[in-house]
């Protein structure tokens, strides 16, 4: 199975250059149009199944992308929760906390929460008698799902991960890899 994990498009949040975390924020203009190069990449793809975040902007990203697709939400794609800092300018926030995944002291979610968010979702997925998968998403759970796949920690400062960013991950026999990498 192929499994395309995408980035929602760019949203009023990212745009204002705050934390965002649980916060419905809608996707801007941009983010609609990122959500229009999504939908481009993927045109011809046939999805077995289509999932998104119960966020806004993933769901909207979706539903641009790939308007005929029946969508099933779920809160397993969420971003962290990033608690008190939503809403807050990027600037706001212990940043070696921050760094470390861990939002506990601000209300959120700790990175071992997080991560189990991730895997409940691969374990979800890996028994599904699918070809091809869709996933919509955030940048968090894009990193943090490959973090999961390669089994260790990369810096955000050291992948790109652009607003309707795509990664595919190939999963046979419950094994998962990463497939490629894909910044539109």
């Amino acid at each position: 199975m192929l499994v395309y994990v995408i980035r929602h498009g760019q949203s009023q949040s990212n745009l204002r250059k705050q934390w965002t975390g649980w916060l419905d924020a809608p996707l801007t203009e941009e983010g609609r149009t990122h959500a229009e190069k999504v939908g481009a990449y993927l045109q011809g793809m046939d999805f077995d199944r289509v999932y998104a975040s119960d966020l806004l902007r993933a769901r909207d990203t979706a539903a641009i992308a790939l308007p005929h697709a029946a969508v099933i939400t779920t809160p397993l794609l969420r971003e962290i929760d990033v608690g008190s800092l939503a809403g807050q300018p990027l600037s706001a926030g212990n940043a070696e906390q921050c760094h470390q995944l861990d939002y506990s002291a601000f209300g959120g979610e700790t990175e071992e929460g997080f991560f189990r968010r991730i895997t409940a979702m691969k374990e979800e997925l890996s028994p599904l008698p699918c070809q091809k998968v869709a996933l919509f998403c955030h940048a968090g759970w894009l990193r943090g799902m490959l973090d999961s796949v390669l089994g260790l920690h990369l810096p955000m400062e050291h992948i790109r991960c652009d607003n309707g960013t795509i990664a595919v991950f190939a999963c046979t026999d419950g094994q998962w890899q990463l497939h490629s990498w894909i910044n539109l």
